[in-house]
């Protein structure tokens, strides 16, 4: 093999490996792209699913808020709606956990608002459930109440919005914003930090 030939075949050679290359990287974008769509939309889907566990859960509340806890008669309607109550903020837990905001972009921030807020709503109804197990009953004070009533309203906007065409989460988080005062008194501090 003379050198003119082997000049020739070492050009070929690296045009074929830097093709190769090149087909190799718009592949890898493209599934990185497929990857990354997959993600978001995983992301409203779970919003979705999440949007009626608590309506659903939003119901039961209601209807567990109106009942006298003064009456014996109750208890056991008490109990029942409670339990279903719990049982969809642990259903809501679940998928709040597998959003992922890692390739959210812009919006990853209001995800992540989103994400705490719910958390936070979680917390509360694991808290009165602690404090429903060491009492025996469930008495409830009027602030608490309250809270109730704006996890209520919370869960039916979170529906209405998610109803709508298109789900933006800003204009999710603004609808929510004053039922989320109510349930969490660190709130505020929390929208302040972030610059909201």
């Amino acid at each position: 093999m003379n050198k003119k030939n082997w000049k020739k075949y070492l050009k070929i050679f690296f045009i074929l490996i830097i093709g190769a290359f090149i087909l190799y990287s718009m592949y890898i974008q493209l599934e990185y792209r497929g990857y990354i769509k997959q993600e978001r939309e995983r992301n409203y889907q779970s919003l979705k699913i999440i949007s009626d566990h608590g309506n659903n859960l939003a119901g039961r509340l209601e209807e567990f808020v109106h009942l006298p806890t003064e009456e014996d008669e109750v208890e056991s309607e008490l109990y029942n709606n409670w339990r279903i109550v719990n049982g969809e903020s642990r259903s809501i837990h679940l998928y709040l956990s597998t959003i992922s905001t890692t390739h959210a972009g812009d919006e990853a921030s209001d995800w992540d608002l989103l994400q705490f807020s719910l958390f936070r709503v979680d917390g509360f109804i694991s808290g009165m459930t602690n404090k429903f197990l060491e009492d025996h009953s469930y008495p409830r004070s009027a602030q608490e109440n309250e809270k109730m009533e704006a996890i209520i309203s919370l869960y039916r906007t979170i529906s209405e919005e998610i109803e709508k065409d298109t789900i933006d989460i800003e204009s999710l988080l603004q609808a929510i914003k004053e039922d989320m005062l109510i349930i969490d008194d660190n709130y505020s501090g929390i929208l302040e930090r972030m610059g909201r």
